[in-house]
């Protein structure tokens, strides 16, 4: 291709197949870890994101190609590897934008060093062991975006509800015996409830996030959200109104919730007939 004017072709192609499957790949695993099914939107999601993000790396790198490429090549060639694979990252976590910020740019920086990585060993290695080289490099950078993606949620998670006890056999068993507790991220939102988590429907059909097996808790039954640093519990749709607050108890510190209510380090929460603690990791609460 060199002699056909096509030497920018081989990376392109390699930045776009790249972005497709590492986005697909990426955004199939979270669904998986944390609703236990793979929704079809993902494809959509993972092909929009991926393609979007792997043409404008391609697009940097043919910029860069004629700029730097015939007078520093191994300086292109770092370059292509740390910023073109930086912005693939960038591009699949901008899909939590709105939910995560910080989760963007944890991913931008795994992706900027897993391809600064990659690039460094191909450069390094090719001469002296072409074979497999590349493939080793890509999953170098495709490790970065994926490490990235996923310490962020652990980097931000601030609160934790904890199972205390429950008056329903199930629940007790189940979620007893594990000693079990659900970390919060910030900037997100859960919906506990009885519901499965693997039950499909829309936004407000869709299972709970905190689930707890318990007859007395409605499928959906309240929502934990996060909002300017603090934690706060609402009934869920499903649950409200006079005969949702009748016949679905949510309680804090033994008082009915009715409308959002802040969560504080160690308040006791009964939900149904099971009883649950709000935790802080924060220092000093």
């Amino acid at each position: 291709m060199a002699n056909t004017g096509l030497r920018w072709l081989p990376d392109s192609i390699t930045l776009i197949v790249f972005g497709l499957l590492v986005g697909l790949l990426l955004y199939f695993h979270f669904d998986r870890v944390l609703l236990g099914k793979i929704r079809a939107s993902s494809i959509g999601f993972g092909f929009l994101f991926g393609a979007f993000s792997a043409a404008a790396a391609a697009a940097l790198a043919y910029g860069l190609r004629t700029s730097i490429a015939s007078t520093s090549p191994t300086l292109y060639r770092v370059t292509v590897w740390a910023f073109c694979f930086s912005l693939i990252g960038l591009g699949l976590g901008l899909r939590w934008a709105r939910s995560n910020r910080g989760r963007v740019l944890h991913t931008y920086a795994g992706s900027l060093a897993g391809g600064l990585l990659g690039g460094l060993v191909f450069i390094l290695f090719t001469p002296h062991l072409s074979a497999g080289i590349s493939m080793c490099s890509l999953m170098l950078a495709g490790a970065g975006i994926g490490f990235g993606s996923g310490i962020a949620p652990v980097l931000v998670r601030e609160g934790i509800m904890r199972f205390i006890s429950s008056g329903d056999a199930r629940a007790q068993n189940k979620l007893g015996k594990n000693k079990t507790l659900w970390d919060l991220d910030m900037d997100e939102s859960y919906v506990l409830g009885s519901a499965p988590t693997a039950q499909g429907g829309s936004r407000f059909q869709q299972g709970a996030d905190i689930c707890i097996p318990d007859s007395s808790v409605a499928p959906r039954h309240a929502v934990i959200f996060h909002k300017g640093g603090r934690y706060f519990i609402a009934r869920h749709p499903d649950a409200s109104g006079p005969e949702g607050i009748s016949k679905y108890v949510l309680r804090i510190k033994g008082k009915t919730v009715v409308s959002s209510q802040e969560l504080h380090p160690t308040d006791d929460l009964l939900i149904g007939r099971t009883a649950l603690r709000f935790e802080s990791r924060k220092q000093g609460e």
